[in-house]
C-alpha cells in the first residue's frame, strides 16, 4: 500500500477537519478499505451549528422494543454485506477477500472464500446456489473492480471478472435475475447488466454522475428497475441503470443509505465522523419531490435501513473509531425514532425476511478491534 497515501488518510482522522473559511469545514463520513484507511470519503460543506439541541433526538430511555441477540463473532471480519436467502441459509462478505456462509440462521459461520489481501468485498447477491461478490483489488501496482461468482453455494469459485480497471466496485444487486447493477465508490461510474452478468461482456460501464462523486453503499433497486443511489448527490435512474439524473443530496452535509418501497415511499439517512459524530433520516412520500427535514439526528451515523412494510423498520449505523453504534427503530414510517440497541460497532447491513409468522431479521458489522458482529431477531408479526 502506498504509505504515503496511508498517512494523509490518517492525519484526516487525528485533525478531523481543516477549515476552508470561517463558514466551511471538511465533513468526513467513512474511511475506505477500514483495514488499511487508503481513501477518505469527505466533502466541503457548511459549518455544522454548534448548538442542535432543536433537532429531534431520538428516544434512548425507553425499553427497547425488539429483544436483538448477538448470534456470532468473527474476529478479523470487517463485514460490509449480508443476505439471508432462507431462514437458515445467509451469507456475508466482508474486507480482506472473505465470504462466510451460515445454514443455521446466523449462530455460527463458516468461511467459504478467503483470497487475502489485496481483495476487498463490498457486496453479496444469491439466488439459490447462484452467489455473487462484488469489491475490488488495492494494492501498489493493481487497482480494479472485480467480481467472482459461484454456483454451488459458494463451495466453489469462478475466477475474477474485471469490471474496471480504474474503480472501486462496491454493492452488486439484482432487480430480478437478469437485471443486476453495482455502483463504484468513486469516479461516478456504475456497470449493469441485462442479462445475469456471467462474464465481463455482459455488463455496461456508463456515467452514473457526472460530477465523479461517492455514494453511500445502500441504494435502492425496485422490480420496476428504478434505482436511487445518494451521496454527495441524489441520483436516479428510470431504466436499470443505462442512464442517470443527478441533483443535489438530501442533506445540506451529505447522504449515505437509500431505501424506496416504490416510488413513492422513501427514506435517506447519512452520518459523519468528522467535525462532529452524528447521523439523521429523512423521508419522502413524493418520490423524491420533497422531503422532510432531519426526522433522527443521533450520536452515530447512519449506514443502513431495513423496513417490514412501510410503519416497522430499522436505521442502522455506527463509527468504529469512537465506539458506537446499533439500531434504531420507528414504528410511523420513521417520523420518530428510538434506540433499539447500541452495539458499540459500526453497524454496515442488515437483511430480513417474512416468516409464517412475522420476520427474521439480521444486521451485521464490525467494531474497533475489527471484530465483525451478526445481530438477530424474530418479530411476532
Amino acid at each position: 500500500m502506498n504509505l504515503n497515501r496511508l498517512a494523509c488518510a490518517t492525519m484526516l482522522l487525528v485533525t478531523y477537519a481543516v477549515a476552508q473559511d470561517s463558514s466551511t469545514s471538511i465533513q468526513i463520513t467513512r474511511t475506505v478499505p477500514v483495514a488499511t484507511a487508503s481513501r477518505v470519503l469527505s466533502a466541503i460543506r457548511p459549518t455544522v451549528p454548534a448548538d442542535i439541541s432543536a433537532l429531534p433526538r431520538p428516544n434512548s430511555t425507553n425499553v427497547p422494543a425488539n429483544n436483538w441477540q448477538l448470534l456470532a463473532s468473527l474476529p478479523g471480519t470487517v463485514i460490509h454485506d449480508l443476505i439471508f436467502i432462507s431462514p437458515t441459509v445467509g451469507y456475508a462478505a466482508a474486507e480482506v477477500g472473505q465470504v462466510w456462509k451460515t445454514t443455521n440462521s446466523g449462530k455460527t459461520w463458516t468461511e467459504v472464500l478467503n483470497l487475502g489481501f489485496p481483495y476487498y468485498f463490498y457486496g453479496v447477491e444469491a439466488h439459490g446456489n447462484d452467489l455473487v461478490v462484488s469489491g475490488f483489488i488495492d494494492s501498489a501496482n493493481q487497482q480494479e473492480g472485480v467480481i467472482r461468482w459461484s454456483h454451488d453455494g459458494g463451495q466453489t469459485w469462478g475466477s475474477d471478472i474485471i469490471l474496471s480497471t480504474t474503480e472501486w466496485l462496491q454493492r452488486v444487486r439484482y432487480a430480478n435475475l437478469n437485471d443486476g447493477l453495482i455502483l463504484d465508490l468513486t469516479g461516478g461510474t456504475a456497470q449493469y447488466t441485462t442479462d445475469g452478468g456471467a462474464t465481463a461482456s455482459d455488463w455496461t460501464t456508463v456515467i452514473d454522475n457526472p460530477d465523479g462523486a461517492w455514494f453511500g453503499l445502500q441504494f435502492s433497486f425496485l422490480p420496476n428497475l428504478h434505482a436511487r443511489a445518494s451521496g454527495i448527490n441524489f441520483c436516479t435512474t428510470l431504466n436499470g441503470g443505462a442512464t442517470w439524473t443527478c441533483g443535489p443530496s438530501v442533506d445540506s452535509v451529505f447522504d449515505g443509505p437509500v431505501l424506496f418501497q416504490g416510488d413513492s415511499l422513501g427514506w435517506v439517512g447519512g452520518g459523519e465522523i468528522a467535525p462532529n459524530v452524528e447521523g439523521w433520516v429523512h423521508i419522502t412520500t413524493d418520490g423524491g419531490k420533497s422531503w422532510s427535514g432531519r426526522t433522527l439526528d443521533g450520536p452515530w451515523p447512519i449506514r443502513q435501513f431495513v423496513f417490514l412494510n412501510s410503519k416497522t423498520g430499522w436505521a442502522t449505523g455506527g463509527n468504529l473509531y469512537t465506539g458506537v453504534g446499533g439500531m434504531y427503530f420507528t414504528t410511523d414510517g420513521g417520523n420518530t425514532w428510538s434506540v433499539d440497541i447500541s452495539t458499540g460497532a459500526e453497524m454496515d447491513a442488515c437483511s430480513e425476511l417474512p416468516l409464517k409468522k412475522g420476520h427474521a431479521v439480521w444486521c451485521a458489522g464490525y467494531n474497533s478491534s475489527l471484530t465483525g458482529v451478526i445481530y438477530g431477531l424474530r418479530t411476532a408479526n
